[in-house]
This record gives structure tokens, C-alpha cells and sequence, in this order.
């Protein structure tokens, strides 16, 4: 999860220009007309995308164990905590992560593929997963949440797309 400031000021220049992270904005702003800088950080994209993944995957946590606790304060407490249950299974999940990337590295695999990169992608493949189950789901707003995941997924990877097209032209 992405919790920097991307302006933050850098010697020598008097403001930073910031750009966008991701493909689906930057496709957006140059059909308006807009000037468009490609950014590793973008404090909007990362705060928002950032929320709605936790919050994904928090009501997945929520959904696996609430059916064994009981109704009442246990499940109040539960509800409360989880918060901080999910942040340590971010911890876990981005250790994971790193040290399957450290096997990869030994093996001369991905060797030029940044770490950042990786943890998007597989952080992206877990919260599609959690947004497919979401479809199966019989309540509205969750399959409502699933088909958003899956609709900003799939639009920003035909503006990968459209940028590639844009670029080799």
C-alpha cells in the first residue's frame, strides 16, 4: 500500500509537477486536453485505490468469520479489530511476496522486473479474486462492489492498452 506524499519538495525545483499513476486517468485527462505526466506516486490514485483494496479485502475477512462468532459484543469487538487484523495480513502478504521474489532473484527470474511492480500485480490478482467471489455473492452491493473492481480493472488495462497504441504511433 502506497502511503507517500508525492509532492514532496525536491531541491532545485520550485514545484514538483505531479502526474498520474495510473493509465485509466491519464487516457481520461489527454481526451480533455490535458497535459499528462506519467507518476510513480499520485497521492489521490494511491489513497483511493489503497482504501478500496483494504476495504475489499476487509469485508472478505469480515464475511469468512463472522458466521463463527456470536452476535452481540463478540461480534462488535470482532468488527472493530478486524481493521487491525487486515493491516497485519498486509504485513504478511507483502513479506510473502518479497520472499518469494527473493527465490525468483535467486533463480534469475524477473530479474528486471522492479519489486513494486510484482506486488502490484499479485496485491491486483487477490483483489480480483476477492471481487469474482464477491459476483457469487447473493447481496446487491457486494456483487455491485465486485462488478466496480472489475470494471476499473478492466478499464485501466484498455488504457494500458490505448497508451501503448498512442506511444508506438
Amino acid at each position: 500500500m502506497v502511503l507517500l506524499r508525492p509532492d514532496f519538495p525536491v531541491s532545485d525545483v520550485e514545484q514538483l509537477e505531479l502526474g498520474y499513476g495510473f493509465a485509466l486517468p491519464r487516457v481520461l485527462a489527454r481526451l480533455v486536453g490535458k497535459r499528462v505526466d506519467q507518476a510513480q506516486f499520485s497521492a489521490v490514485e494511491a489513497y483511493s485505490v489503497c482504501l478500496l483494496v483494504s476495504a475489499m479485502h476487509y469485508i472478505f475477512l469480515a464475511r469468512l468469520i463472522t458466521p463463527f462468532v456470536r452476535p452481540g459484543w463478540p461480534l462488535a469487538l470482532l468488527l472493530l479489530l478486524l481493521p487491525i487484523a487486515t493491516w497485519i495480513y498486509f504485513l504478511f502478504l507483502y513479506y510473502a511476496i518479497s520472499l518469494v521474489l527473493r527465490v525468483f532473484r535467486k533463480f534469475e527470474l524477473f530479474g528486471s522486473l522492479p519489486n513494486n511492480r510484482f506486488q502490484s500485480v499479485i496485491i491486483t490478482g487477490l483483489t480480483t479474486l476477492v471481487a469474482l467471489l464477491f459476483l457469487r455473492v447473493e447481496a446487491f452491493w457486494l456483487k455491485s462492489l465486485g462488478g466496480f473492481w472489475l470494471g476499473l480493472l478492466l478499464l485501466n488495462l484498455l488504457a494500458i492498452a490505448v497508451e501503448k497504441r498512442a506511444d508506438a504511433n
